[in-house]
């Protein structure tokens, strides 16, 4: 099913791509569909159960955790609070606690046992919120307050690496044409406190679904939404370590809103939207991370 700004998760060495908009009217679809690298297959997988776009997605272990998100068209602005964990061996949808107020295009990750979420669109689903709450999935289902990112923003990227909570690029409000900020911020858990990095090489949005954690401690960005709302090329690659910004090999053709995943040595794109408008229901992948 072609889509653009979908959701994506790995569970079991296989991506999963979960609702997104079908059509340049921005219509939305529950459905998700996996995609078997080994035997280049797609399967249809369950329904979701909350927002179909602008969710912030991680992994813990087998399951994986939504948080926030719109609900239908985008166009009608519907935040959500609700928070949802597939068990895997269970099969079956769990709802976690709400988010004290809803959100979308929200930054989130899971460090250590602490899922963190910060940034995103506020509930009336235009304005930008520096909220940050962290959720302990090892002690009591709450959420507690956090220091807020310091400079908010929304659709960008998130990963936690070397223990710590990056925020990458992103826009503020809905502005497509010039509103994206290179930015990228770290909370650092040692200190409680948010910390600038070297900003990205060239502002970009839509990449919420197209940030990796590397297993080797940096973090990977495909494609995304440029300046002129543009769809860009650009495979980027962070090392914390070094502070440190580089780049692979591009992307076959321009693409905005993709999934992305690292599977084994596999770098997988798949959907997204080569014109900014129109999905695609392409995948790529690329050899050898």
């Amino acid at each position: 099913m072609p889509r653009f700004e979908a959701n994506g998760v790995v569970v079991d060495e296989e991506l999963w791509v979960m609702g997104g908009f079908l059509s340049s009217m921005l219509d939305v679809t529950k459905r998700i569909d996996i995609y078997d690298p080994k035997s280049d297959h797609w399967r249809l997988g369950p329904e979701l159960p909350g927002a179909e776009t602008h969710a912030g997605v991680l992994s813990a272990g087998r399951d994986f955790i939504l948080v926030g998100g719109f609900e239908g068209n985008v166009l009608n602005r519907t935040t959500t609070a609700g928070v949802w964990r597939w068990m895997a061996d269970e099969r079956v949808w769990k709802a976690g606690p709400d988010l004290p107020t809803p959100r979308a295009a929200v930054f989130a990750a899971l460090s250590g046992t602490q899922l963190h979420a910060a940034g995103g669109l506020a509930p009336d689903g235009n304005t930008d919120s520096g909220e940050h709450l962290v959720w302990d999935l090892a002690g009591a289902p709450v959420w507690t307050a956090a220091p807020p990112l310091p400079n908010p923003r929304n659709h960008g990227g998130s990963a936690a690496v070397s223990g710590q909570f990056f925020a990458v690029s992103g826009r503020h409000g809905w502005d497509e044409v010039a509103g994206d900020d290179p930015a990228l911020d770290a909370f650092v858990p040692a200190t409680n406190g948010w910390s600038p990095r070297a900003p990205l090489p060239a502002a970009r949005s839509e990449i919420g679904a197209a940030t990796i954690a590397m297993s080797d401690g940096r973090l990977l960005i495909a494609g995304g939404s440029v300046t002129g709302k543009l769809p860009s090329a650009d495979v980027l690659v962070y090392d914390p370590r070094q502070d440190l910004w580089s780049t692979l090999p591009s992307l076959p053709i321009p693409l905005k809103g993709v999934v992305a995943a690292r599977i084994g040595s596999m770098l997988i794109v798949t959907t997204g939207s080569p014109t900014s408008t129109d999905p695609t229901d392409k995948t790529y992948v690329g050899c050898c991370l």
